[in-house]
């Protein structure tokens, strides 16, 4: 394979000089400052998001997903935040934007991002309600979804690079950040949480991109409720990934010990286990095409 080129970066400059990103939409800023007001106006809310039609068609695509399962179909913002709540729906207003504000052309590799991040989203909530039952569901959504959102600022920025990684992490059966280290690259974790601190993004957005490896889950010893919290992105990502992706038998193997290690769970419980997590497929296929 040809020799990457090398990839250095400015933490203070990337994302605002030759990199640069735009400001995220108005529409981000107009909701939180209603949602962390004392007096929330459901009207200013309801009219900030319908300012954008194709954010409103993908907030009811996902309002309506199995993630949410609700007990009847919503058709407007009004009804879904009825249902959901205003700061879920700005959580999720909040988790669209950053991806759509990346402006990722490619849509194959855009459509992976969506299936691995609707999966990992839906395996972190199955996983946080049986083994971490007392965790509150806020910011499960936003940080699942947006996990792996520095994968995106290497397709934006460095798409030969991007591509390379993806390439060799195909023809070698292992995991992405692995082909970054082969590479001596940049990790996506690290350009995921300068996106992070770009756009002002939340805490838990922030951890979720920085820890949801494999080196990172055997780091993850703690009982604060950070830790957990990593903890279960981790096993999100790394369950759905086992679940979907070809990878050499070893790798599949490592990843099944370090799971079972850390819900210090049996190999019976295992097993059970990943057949949950294998019928989110289903689903996962059904959101992407409601998405498309």
């Amino acid at each position: 394979m040809e020799q990457l080129a090398p990839i250095e970066i400015d933490p203070k400059t990337f994302l605002r000089q030759h990199c640069a990103l735009p400001a995220l939409p108005d529409v981000v800023s107009k909701i939180q400052k209603v949602v962390s007001g004392d007096n929330v106006n459901m009207g200013e809310v309801v009219d900030s998001i319908s300012s954008d039609p194709a954010l409103v068609a993908q907030i009811l695509k996902v309002a309506n997903s199995s993630y949410y399962s609700l007990p009847s179909e919503v058709s407007n913002i009004r009804f879904a935040i009825t249902f959901l709540g205003i700061n879920e729906i700005y959580r999720m207003v909040l988790s669209l934007t950053v991806v759509n504000a990346l402006s990722v052309k490619e849509k194959d590799l855009l459509n992976k991002f969506w299936f691995h991040s609707f999966y990992t989203a839906l395996s972190v909530k199955f996983l946080a309600k049986k083994y971490e039952p007392q965790m509150s569901p806020d910011d499960l959504w936003s940080a699942s979804i947006l996990h792996d959102i520095g994968k995106l600022v290497y397709l934006k920025f460095f798409p030969d690079h991007f591509k390379a990684l993806i390439n060799f992490s195909k023809e070698n059966g292992c995991l992405f950040n692995e082909a970054e280290r082969h590479f001596s690259l940049p990790s996506s974790s690290f350009l995921g949480t300068l996106l992070c601190d770009h756009w002002g993004l939340p805490g838990k957005i922030s951890d979720a991109c920085e820890s949801h490896d494999l080196m990172d889950l055997a780091n993850l010893k703690g009982n604060s409720s950070t830790e957990r919290f990593k903890r279960m992105i981790c096993l999100g990502n790394l369950t759905s990934i086992l679940a979907t992706e070809e990878l050499a038998e070893a790798k599949k193997q490592e990843i099944a010990g370090a799971i079972k290690t850390s819900l210090d769970c049996s190999d019976a419980d295992f097993m059970v286990l990943m057949g949950d997590i294998y019928e989110f497929k289903t689903d996962v296929e059904e959101f992407m095409r409601q998405l498309s």
